[in-house]
């Protein structure tokens, strides 16, 4: 006779099943939005200065920015003291890699992973992932440099926009009327944000740079996102990031190069400063971070608690730089954020019904072929891909 489980017992593993779904989705948030911030400021030089103020005034009025300021003097002081001025976009992001395979060379040794690598016949494909990678995140870190962090997170919110219409008219695939819908405020939003922002917030290579960021990660999701479940799958997350990591760079040496940021770097202010390079380093170990957050979130709550995750990361990040960076605030930006974040919440609840439906029909059709006789026919069920 089996012994059931007792009442405490399963109690206990609830409640710590919830408590770990929970303190994901927090780490999650805090990863995600801390690496776009830490990003911002590793590259910011001329906004923030000693002595300028912040949008709003810390002794008066009962705001939520002003509360945000009195109660987080350290974040005050390390925003308006010496900068880190780091303006070398590429050179950042192949820092990124380097910093984040050496952290992953040590999970190794310490056997929390196991080494994998690429299978031959995939590694075509892989390079291929790497390649657009590598595009979309030196372009868009290249974008945040010259653009305000709202403005460059509400066109990030247009990647969605890219991938149905790329799925529309390279992959003929349709959905539903009212993806398309949803499609409309994610369009609104972001050209409303960029009439809205003004002075150094703004700048025309800053948006070229971020449109062609954007397309090359639609073009990764729309072409390759099946071959990357699947290379993950066979290596492992952490494997997975490393080699991703590691073909990056190849790309991003001869990027930093060609655009002159190698022979710029040396006159960087603070190359002998331990903490600059100390933060540098924090910055680029949280890519790594926001990967292991989201295998935490899908592992313990679910992959609809990630999306709703990351409409609330989008906000946070969103209003908290508006704060930290001085982001001059017109009432057309803070319009085009609201429409922004609004349609993003509402294109992933469309999106994630339509999955539903999908998974529906799938057990639907499934559950239709195991009534079928046993070897009816000649005809074999074969699943679509």
């Amino acid at each position: 006779m089996v012994s059931k489980p007792s009442t405490g017992s399963t109690l206990y593993a609830s409640v710590m099943e919830n408590s770990m779904a929970i303190l994901s989705v927090v780490f999650l948030i805090g990863i995600a939005a801390s690496k776009t911030i830490l990003t911002k400021a590793a590259f910011k030089q001329s906004s923030i200065r000693s002595g300028v103020p912040l949008a709003c005034d810390p002794a008066k009025g009962n705001s939520v920015a002003n509360f945000l300021v009195r109660t987080l003097p350290e974040i005050h002081t390390k925003f308006h003291e010496p900068q880190i001025a780091f303006s070398y976009p590429i050179i950042l992001s192949g820092l990124s890699c380097l910093v984040t395979d050496t952290a992953i060379v040590g999970v190794w040794g310490t056997g929390l992973a196991k080494f994998a690598a690429p299978k031959l016949d995939k590694l075509p494909s892989f390079v291929v992932v790497t390649v657009m990678t590598a595009l979309g995140m030196a372009f868009q870190n290249l974008a945040l440099n010259l653009l305000s962090v709202a403005l460059q997170q509400a066109l990030r919110a247009t990647l969605p926009v890219c991938v149905v219409l790329f799925e529309r008219a390279i992959l003929g695939k349709t959905h539903n009327l009212w993806i398309y819908v949803s499609l409309l405020p994610l369009m609104v939003g972001p050209m409303l944000c960029v009439k809205g922002s003004h002075g150094g917030d703004i700048s025309m290579l800053g948006l070229i740079y971020m449109s062609i960021g954007v397309l090359m990660s639609a073009l990764k999701v729309v072409y390759l996102e099946k071959v990357v479940r699947s290379v993950r799958k066979d290596m492992g997350m952490v494997s997975f990031l490393f080699w991703l990591d590691l073909l990056m760079i190849p790309i991003l040496a001869p990027w930093a190069v060609a655009n002159g940021e190698v022979f710029e770097v040396h006159n960087w202010a603070k190359k002998t400063s331990a903490v600059a390079w100390g933060f540098l380093v924090l910055v680029s170990i949280m890519g790594g971070f926001r990967a292991y957050s989201i295998n935490l979130v899908v592992k313990y709550a679910s992959a609809l608690t990630k999306t709703a995750a990351d409409i609330f990361t989008q906000a946070l990040t969103i209003y908290v730089s508006l704060i930290i960076f001085n982001t001059k605030s017109t009432p057309l930006l803070h319009t085009g954020i609201a429409v922004t974040v609004c349609g993003f919440a509402f294109y992933t609840y469309i999106k994630y019904l339509e999955k539903l439906k999908a998974k529906a029909a799938k057990a639907k059709a499934a559950k239709d072929v195991e009534k079928e006789p046993f070897l009816q026919g000649n005809s074999k069920a074969v699943e679509s891909i």
